[in-house]
């Protein structure tokens, strides 16, 4: 990955600022990007994720220390815990944060990459199963917003990729809540030019998520 590619967490706060160009009236610059979306007020922000209901509790979330703008909550027993299952990742928008449609096909997609990453990232270190058993965690996860990377019309600006997700760990055989987290995230670059997959960035996004589970997980296994 190129060394100017950093995910930066966006906080929960920053809200996606709708089409504008009264800062740019009777400019020739695009109003647009080569996907067609429109040129939002703040090009590096993303819309603060939704609730989709995976989360059993989302009272008990908290601020992350170690990853500002994100919300977690873990049970001491996590630990405990030296299997997984990964459900197949639900997407649950209909369109990018900016306006674009998600077809059927990109949802597939979204949601195959996901689980890919996650999947590699656990079975480096644990089983990954497919049936309930003791001491096998469920890993729950679903996709709330996407935004598309692409390329401008002109080099003035560029629309970064990334998306948010909640994710919840339940027991497998009882469905006790072990874990859950909210994030949201995009990719920051300082490259310009013409963007040939504009999910590239939203994948490097689901790479880092799960690289920071599968962190987690060591730490807890380690004490």
């Amino acid at each position: 990955m190129p060394k100017s590619r950093i995910v930066q967490v966006t906080t929960l706060a920053m809200l996606l600022a709708g089409c504008a160009n009264s800062n740019n009236s009777g400019s020739d610059r695009a109003e647009t990007n080569t996907l067609g979306e429109p040129r939002p007020l703040d090009v590096n922000t993303l819309a603060p994720p939704r609730h989709s209901g995976l989360i059993s509790d989302y009272a008990r979330l908290r601020p992350s220390p170690e990853f500002p703008g994100t919300l977690v909550w873990r049970s001491d027993k996590l630990g405990q815990y030296k299997r997984f299952i990964v459900d197949p990742v639900v997407v649950v928008p209909s369109e990018t944060s900016r306006g674009l449609p998600l077809t059927e096909k990109d949802k597939q997609r979204l949601a195959a990459d996901f689980r890919y990453e996650l999947v590699d990232i656990l079975q480096a270190t644990y089983p990954v199963i497919t049936v309930p058993a003791p001491r096998t965690a469920r890993i729950k996860t679903a996709i709330t917003e996407v935004a598309r990377s692409a390329g401008p019309n002109n080099d003035w600006f560029r629309w970064e990729g990334g998306a948010a997700a909640e994710m919840e760990i339940v027991d497998s055989l009882t469905g006790e809540p072990l874990a859950s987290a909210i994030d949201s995230s995009l990719v920051k670059t300082r490259e310009s030019g013409k963007v040939t997959d504009p999910y590239s960035d939203t994948k490097l996004v689901f790479r880092s998520w799960a690289a920071r589970l599968g962190k987690m997980l060591l730490n807890l296994n380690a004490k």
